[in-house]
């Protein structure tokens, strides 16, 4: 009977494995006890060609591209700009643009500016309404020049004062109303440090025949510490009284007429006049630097 295979390792692998084991036995004998094991070979590192890179430029912020600022357009010839209107056409015998808008729009400016004035808690917007109104514009002349003497002989304010005499200017005597309450000696009594009160008294004593009188009010003008006579008061005053409900046209012609009123008074008190609204440039850059300047010189 065939002999039956046991399970295991076959019979044959033993022989062989031993074999094997004796090959490599005689191979270390023959190569010596103290021969070197060779290590496993180590790949070699393969050169790569490196490019040599440009250094980078330092940082420099971009130029900065300046703009030339628009030059301003010119106007045509013969014509002007009023803020809040546009532009006027003027004639050649008249330099002042407010005369080129319209009568109704002028006038309703006005009553729109004194009503405001009038009904100013300031003493000095009220008189400086009066007298524009009379002096001006011949409203309710005997009236209104009747309120500022009242306004004025119970005021402390040298300004009022000053214009209140001017309004009743020929107007003492009989049928002086109360023109006749006011006096440049009080005036003076409410302003001695200014000049220009005791250069009216003295004008008064002269016109008496007074020279002794006039040579010590001359005396005491020449030691007073100012001479001020209120320029720039009047338009000063005129803007402000004007609200923010004004409008812009509105406001430039209000502002017009107290430049106005401006020239009338530095000329009856012998100064140059500097603020006139005729030939003024009444445009809105325009009023914004005469508003500026005004306001500077108060």
């Amino acid at each position: 009977m065939q002999e039956r295979r046991q399970h295991g390792t076959p019979r044959w692998a033993v022989p062989v494995a031993a074999g094997a084991v004796g090959v490599m036995l005689w191979l270390a004998q023959a190569a010596g006890p103290d021969a070197p094991v060779e290590p496993a070979a180590t790949p070699k590192p393969v050169a790569m060609a490196v490019t040599p890179s440009t250094p980078a430029a330092p940082y420099t912020r971009p130029p900065v591209l300046k703009v030339p600022p628009a030059k301003p357009q010119r106007r045509p010839l013969g014509t002007a700009e009023v803020c809040g209107y546009g532009e006027v056409q003027l004639p050649p015998d008249d330099p002042d643009p407010v005369q080129r808008i319209p009568l109704d729009v002028r006038r309703s400016a006005l009553e729109a500016m004194d009503a405001l004035m009038l009904a100013s808690d300031d003493d000095q917007v009220r008189a400086a309404a009066l007298w524009m109104g009379a002096r001006l514009r011949g409203r309710e002349v005997t009236s209104r020049i009747e309120q500022i003497a009242r306004l004025a002989a119970a005021s402390r304010d040298p300004f009022v004062y000053a214009i209140a005499l001017e309004a009743c200017t020929g107007r003492h005597g009989p049928g002086g109303g109360s023109c006749n309450l006011l006096s440049t000696a009080q005036w003076v009594r409410l302003d001695p440090d200014n000049a220009v009160p005791w250069q009216a008294l003295a004008a008064e004593a002269r016109a008496r025949d007074e020279p002794q009188a006039e040579d010590e009010a001359l005396q005491l003008a020449a030691l007073a510490a100012r001479s001020d006579v209120h320029v720039g008061r009047l338009p000063h005053l005129v803007d402000k009284a004007l609200g923010p409900e004004m409008t812009a046209l509105q406001r430039t012609l209000a502002l017009s007429a107290g430049l106005s009123a401006e020239a009338v008074w530095s000329a009856s008190h012998g100064v140059a006049v500097v603020h006139s609204a005729q030939g003024f440039d009444l445009s809105c850059e325009g009023m914004q630097r005469r508003l500026l300047a005004l306001n500077t010189m108060r």
